[in-house]
């Protein structure tokens, strides 16, 4: 299989090096950009224009703007307007005849983008069939005057002092032998627990030699925070590393546990301040700080002399960009290992097909654990099966059967337990009793949930409540619940026990914080919203797991097993009496998957009936959204690429009452850079022909079907 094969995969061949010129003619460089001094002209990059002016233009660089160079932001005009632009380039001729305009301003001195860095961006944008200026503007952030001037004050205070200091350091005390042999040996050494690990981590940032790519499943009684810590120690002084997580609870985490183990690190995510982030940035830029972790807004974080990248739950789908060209993170770890021959791991609970797809085809390694009794890292997990079911009589065919309510009640004699629903609110989705009809408001058609207790049925958008509902098809007026929430989980579960202290985490509730679930506490939380008490919970109980695979996508049974993994990872393992209950039918296969450990058996079958039906990761998957004229007119426009296969397009009606066309291509994964370079062209045609109508192209989205 070729290279193109590997979705969003990539391995860039090493560039030849160029003979050093002679001292006397060689030119000035600035961050590995070749520079001619007091050149005439500058290459600029625009950012944010339309797709089909992204391309580099020549701009007359005036003798106040000399000190312009490579990798510097600045201002010119472009069609009337003033836009950000990136220097590539000086030279000292132009490419046309043609009089140039001159570059408008200097926005700053700061070299805020690499060669390598830029070439990651034009990958991307390749990849994506996107344009490079939009990656551009993911990859830097907007400049903040007042942050960078703190900086460089910052920074000359850092050089001054350093200036001053001694040139032989004092000798430091030396430890204890105990402390010493305590600080060399941690009590558990995660590296060591999983084959090649140790060799991968001694393998990131060499010069030489193949990049080393792996994927690590973690046993549930095992810390990704610890295990990054761990890797992150192991690298050699002054090499760099990114670590990415999904979310901002995640972030918070793992900055904790860094701090734990002493390690000095920046943190840069979406939810900072422009100021703060851009203060962030500029320490990693001028390589202050070599250890960065963050969100998918820290994906372009420009580490210095980056050796290893990490990025912990891959699976989920906040770590895709919702903005042009949306790429997955995993897309941009992957084109910086290309470029810049870092390392790379990804971490998870569960294997996924996307990263058992890249096994296959030898992009990366799967590195399985070091044979380790049960009991030390797992809980013990089991499944309301025929047996327990029958044993109880009618209870055991209950929503809370008798035999989740003993695994509650024995959990919080020994810890706090938790309690995961898949959706937060009272009652989030209601039918007709009679007919199964989805009951949806009759002026906005949008859904009809219950929110407390004797209410009546409201709607989730207009607001209005619908005290006589009435069946649009069968005219009955009784309904029922499709899915109980947790609010109303809660509800029932205090009536239960009502001595215990309960935590509701998720929806409106907002998240609770990890310090604040006391001993013998019941928390109640969606998918994700799980806090992560220090001692782990006692017990968990996984509830709704045929709702939760009734999710209408098709990836359902895969996003069911990573979030069930992830709380259960939360748990004590079974020598501590760890113990979790799935309510659900045991006989599926994504339930099965998580009584049996480390089995194969779901995620081949999900990957053979996959390849039956040509669905992704075997494929390679657009989807076309707008307006009905504009999606009509670039299918038809656009010269994909033999043997597409075109879905649709199909009227979507969508809440603001506008009809939006959807239509969906495929294509064999071998050829999936045809399939991008077709539509990279057909958004830069329709824009130069300046089509009416709103369009939006992406590639492998994770809600395609």
């Amino acid at each position: 299989m070729t290279r193109d094969a590997q979705e969003g995969l990539f391995e860039a061949p090493a560039p030849a090096a160029d003979p050093a010129p002679a001292p006397s003619s060689r030119p000035r460089t600035t961050a590995g950009f070749a520079v001619a001094g007091h050149d005439p002209v500058a290459s600029v990059r625009l950012i944010g224009v339309l797709p089909h002016l992204d391309r580099p233009f020549d701009y007359a660089v005036p003798a106040t703007l000399d000190a312009a160079g490579p990798g510097m932001r600045v201002k010119v005009r472009f069609s009337g307007r003033e836009h950000d632009g990136i220097v590539l380039a000086r030279s000292a001729r132009a490419s046309t005849d043609r009089p140039l305009a001159p570059l408008a301003r200097l926005v700053s001195e700061d070299v805020v983008i690499s060669p390598d860095m830029l070439r990651v961006c034009e990958e991307v944008a390749e990849r994506c069939a996107g344009s490079v200026g939009d990656v551009l503007r993911l990859a830097i952030p907007p400049r903040h005057a007042r942050a960078e001037k703190a900086d460089r004050a910052a920074e000359e205070k850092e050089s001054t002092e350093a200036s001053a200091s001694p040139e032989d350091p004092v000798p430091a005390e030396e430890p204890d032998a105990g402390e010493e042999e305590a600080s060399a040996a941690p009590a558990d050494d995660l590296l060591t627990a999983y084959a090649g690990l140790p060799a991968l981590v001694s393998r990131a940032g060499a010069p030489q030699g193949p990049v080393p790519r792996a994927a690590v499943v973690l046993e549930p009684a095992h810390s990704w925070d610890d295990l990054t810590a761990q890797a992150i120690e192991s690298l050699p002084d002054g090499a760099g590393s990114l670590v990415i997580a999904p979310d901002q609870r995640d972030v918070q985490r793992l900055h904790r546990c860094l701090e734990s183990h002493g390690i000095a690190h920046e943190v840069l995510t979406s939810a900072d301040g422009p100021e703060k982030r851009y203060r962030a940035f500029r320490r990693i830029l001028r390589g202050a700080s070599r250890v960065v972790i963050g969100n998918r807004s820290a994906a372009f974080a420009p580490v210095a002399d980056l050796a290893l990248a990490i990025c912990l739950d891959p699976a989920d789908d906040l770590l895709v960009e919702p903005r042009a060209p949306y790429p997955h993170l995993r897309t941009i770890l992957q084109s910086r290992s290309a470029q810049e021959h870092c390392a790379l791991l990804l971490v998870s609970r569960s294997l996924d097909p996307q990263t058992l797809f890249l096994a296959e085809t030898g992009y990366l390694h799967l590195l399985p654990p070091v044979p380790a009794p049960l009991t030390a890292v797992r809980p013990h997990i089991e499944a309301m099966d025929e047996y327990l079911r029958e044993r109880e009589g009618p209870s055991g065919r209950s929503r809370m059967p008798q035999q989740a309510m003993r695994v509650l009640r024995e959990g919080m004699a020994r810890g706090p337990v938790l309690v995961q629903v898949p959706r937060s609110g009272y009652v989030p989705a209601v039918a007709c009793t009679f007919c199964g009809t989805r009951c949806r408001c009759p002026q906005c058609a949008a859904p009809l949930v219950l929110r407390g207790r004797g209410g009546g049925l409201q709607c989730t958008v207009c607001g209005r409540r619908e005290d006589a509902y009435r069946c649009p098809e069968c005219s009955r007026t009784q309904v029922r619940a499709l899915v109980i929430g947790s609010a109303r989980t809660a509800e029932e579960l205090r009536r239960a026990f009502p001595d215990a202290p309960f935590r509701v985490a998720g929806g409106a509730q907002g998240p609770v914080p990890d310090d604040d679930v006391p001993d013998g506490a019941i928390v109640v939380a969606t998918p994700g919203a799980e806090p992560a008490p220090p001692g782990g919970f006692a017990a968990a109980l996984l509830l709704d797991a045929d709702a939760m695979l009734a999710r209408a996508a098709y990836d359902a049974d895969i996003e069911a097993v990573r979030r069930w993994s992830n709380a259960i990872a939360l748990v004590r393992p079974q020598a501590e009496r760890g113990r979790v209950l799935i309510v659900g039918t045991s006989t599926l296969p994504a339930i099965r998957d998580l009584v049996a450990h480390r089995s194969s058996v779901f995620l081949d079958r999900v990957m053979e009936d996959r390849r039956a039906l040509d669905l992704p990761p075997v494929s390679k998957v657009s989807e076309v959204v707008g307006d009905r004229p504009a999606v009509r007119s670039f299918l038809a426009q656009t010269a994909l690429p033999d043997g597409t296969d075109v879905f649709g397009p199909v009227d979507v009606p969508e809440e603001d009452d506008r009809i939006r066309s959807r239509a969906v291509l495929r294509l064999a994964v071998e050829r999936s850079r045809e399939l991008a370079d077709a539509l990279r062209a057909g958004i830069a045609a329709r824009s130069a022909h300046k089509d009416p109508g709103s369009l939006r192209v992406r590639l492998d989205p994770p809600d395609v079907f």
